[in-house]
């Protein structure tokens, strides 16, 4: 493989160019040269590349058994987040097979330089027919394999995107000329249209006209949403360095294949649609709301536009709403986002590839100690697949997903340690701390797909209910029907008022959380012995909203009667009159959409109920630290350590009524 022979910077101002050559042809050879220049001396004007890196080391090989003859394949990501393979179907000798995301190459000053495939395809579109185009790409513009040179220039991102004319934005090649190309591209601007003429009509707050609007019009029904969401799925969308990349630009193009597009086009529709309670067939908007990019350049975006010039924000705030983003190194979660930040944060953060992550996280995780006392405990989570990075619980791990939001983050109004003052001390991988512990966690239900949409979750049984006798089952059940005493029915009157299942709704088929498995679980984890009593119901429904309104208030009794529409609906109802259900309903499924979305219910041995987070498991404890507002859930290490799994609301502790309790103040080890 080739690299390129470079000439060293002399200065940290300085960068490198790519001059790139004319074309008249798609497949003519790649043509370029290196030029250097100041950043601050406006000699060149130049454009830069935001994309994906190539990532052939993820390909795999696949035998089919032909005949004649045997032939072996490898395959490799179409530039999104899965791998796709070519479907069987028969072979002759007219049949032609293609892979077309091998790595390419580019002359460049004269000595032929290999380069990602997905950097080849980009190049390959982008090039002009007749004139050069000077463009910036990390991959070319940087010796990657000088570390010391590596260090500087990603120090110098936010001023390499900001200075570009434009952000060239490429998704890949997928979206090739032909009807996909130029569909999408229609499709984009038809929309564009439609809430333009749907906000003159109805104002931006009319929610319920604006849903109406597009459920009403062919437009949900329309199968063009499939190339939007394909769209969507690329990886571009994923990665943590486009966020500063697009915020930085002063003006940035999407370029899927042969198609281009505006992104502030891109950026308001999708901004639009995840604000709306809108789904075509193929469920646009938790494609949309899955994006962490999306809202993250939306806001940010706004944020360095608005003439009050407010702060920009910290870095753990950056780090916390780019959680769900990925990097090739782990250390890039930081690094990516430094051009986001406020200058004095970023000033504290050196860039250095040679430090482990774990220590870099730890690094962030003392200055945010100083900054925010342990309140840097509520973005600590357990991922639920061993991560390689080496840090302790009490560190939160940027490089692993996070699917629920901190009740912190979603200023959830408590005071779980009432009017105690924080204690803490490090001792080198250990933060000792102050606090009680309340309970113990009993039963989790595991049935709910977390994140959603994903399939349930396949833990063995030692990992979700430690009882092998009160593990609830993970299989679909033969009926929606939560089993009820008939006694016991008259308390709950949404169990005693599920609807007909086959009744259909003349504008919309819609099921509020068809999880089959996943409600009637929680109703035996709520009520094990089958038996309800007006105060068991009303811990249950406070406990499905966290007791608390989406404005932070506690929440009336009214809301009990939303609930019971609510669970109508959760077992499957659908709903007839959707404006009605909308109108009754709306306020409580905000609230567990907000507080209780990608969490675990659950039970304590002192019959309390919650919400936790996903790797919870039976035997694990609920403790109240001092000066902490929430709750978190702990897990023994042995003696008197624990392991932070998380965060967790439960239900009747949330007010500071764990610290008269009578229970002990107890030093606890975090590790």
């Amino acid at each position: 493989m080739s690299t390129y022979n470079y000439q060293h910077l002399q200065s940290s101002s300085e960068t490198r160019l790519l001059r790139l050559e004319p074309a008249a042809r798609y497949h003519d050879t790649l043509i370029g040269s290196i030029i250097h220049t100041s950043l601050y001396s406006g000699t060149h004007t130049y454009e830069a590349l935001s994309y994906v890196w190539d990532s052939s080391s993820n390909a795999w090989t696949s035998t089919y058994n032909w005949s004649p003859p045997s032939i072996k394949f490898a395959f490799y990501p179409l530039s999104r987040n899965d791998f796709e393979e070519i479907p069987e179907s028969s072979y002759d000798d007219s049949d032609q097979l293609v892979v077309n995301m091998s790595p390419g190459e580019i002359i460049c000053d004269g000595q032929t330089v290999t380069i990602g495939a997905e950097l080849f395809d980009a190049l390959r579109r982008l090039r002009l027919r007749d004139s050069q185009r000077t463009i910036w790409i990390d991959a070319i513009c940087i010796n990657q394999k000088d570390i010391i040179e590596r260090n500087i220039q990603v120090q110098s991102m936010r001023e390499i995107y900001s200075k570009a004319d434009n952000v060239l934005i490429w998704v890949g090649e997928h979206f090739s000329s032909g009807p996909a190309s130029q569909n999408l591209l229609d499709f984009i601007l038809e929309l564009e249209d439609l809430i333009t003429n749907i906000m003159n009509e109805h104002g931006p707050n009319d929610l319920q006209a604006i849903e109406r609007s597009l459920i009403d019009g062919y437009i949900v029904y329309n199968t063009r949403w499939n190339f939007l969401r394909a769209l969507l799925s690329q990886a571009w969308f994923g990665r943590v360095w486009v966020l500063q990349e697009v915020v930085n630009a002063k003006k940035a193009i999407l370029y899927a294949g042969s198609g281009k597009c505006d992104w502030g086009t891109i950026a308001a529709i999708t901004k639009w649609l995840s604000m709306y309670d809108v789904n075509g067939p193929i469920n646009i908007r938790q494609t949309i709301c899955a994006l962490p990019a999306i809202d993250m350049i939306w806001n940010l975006s706004r944020l360095r536009e608005d003439p009050r010039k407010p702060p920009l924000p910290h870095l753990l705030d950056v780090l916390v709403d780019s959680r769900l983003s990925r990097s090739t190194y782990p250390v890039d979660k930081v690094y990516g986002v430094l051009g986001l930040v406020s200058p004095e944060d970023a000033s504290k953060i050196t860039i250095d590839y040679g430090i482990a992550a774990g220590d870099l996280y730890r690094q962030i995780a003392l200055t945010e100690l100083s900054r925010i006392g342990l309140s840097i405990l509520y973005f600590c989570t357990k991922p639920a697949k061993k991560s390689t990075v080496n840090c302790p619980s009490w560190v939160p791990d940027w490089s692993q997903p996070c699917y629920h939001d901190s009740l912190f983050k979603l200023k959830y109004k408590s005071s779980a340690g009432g009017n105690s003052s924080p204690t803490f001390r490090v001792e080198e991988q250990t933060l000792m701390v102050k606090g009680r512990l309340v309970d113990t966690i009993q039963l989790v239900e595991l049935a709910r797909p977390i994140p959603a949409g994903e399939q349930s979750d396949p833990r063995s049984e030692k990992d979700g209910l430690d009882d092998p006798k009160t593990k609830l089952s993970t299989e679909r059940p033969a009926t929606n029907d939560v089993t009820v005493e008939p006694t016991a029915v008259e308390d709950l009157p949404a169990m005693a008022e599920i609807q007909d299942k086959n009744t259909t709704d003349t504008h919309l088929d819609v099921k509020i959380w068809s999880h089959d498995t996943w409600f009637p679980n929680v109703m035996k984890i709520a009520f094990p012995e089958n038996k309800l009593t007006p105060a068991s119901y009303q811990a249950l429904w406070r406990t499905c909203c966290c007791n608390r309104t989406t404005d932070g208030d506690v929440p009336e009794a009214q809301f009990g009667d939303y609930f019971a529409d609510w669970t109508k609906a959760m077992n499957g109802l659908k709903v007839r009159d959707f404006e009605g259900f909308q109108n009754k309903s709306r306020r409580f499924m905000d609230s567990f959409s907000r507080f209780c979305n990608n969490r675990r219910f659950f039970r304590t041995e002192g019959n309390r109920l919650g919400w936790g987070p996903d790797q919870m498991r039976g035997g694990d404890v609920v403790c109240v630290i001092s000066g902490v507002d929430v709750p978190l859930v702990l897990r023994n290490s042995g003696g008197s350590g624990f392991e932070v799994i998380g965060d967790a609301y439960v239900h009747g502790i949330m007010d500071g009524e764990a610290m008269s309790m009578g229970l002990e103040e107890k030093e606890i080890y975090l590790a």
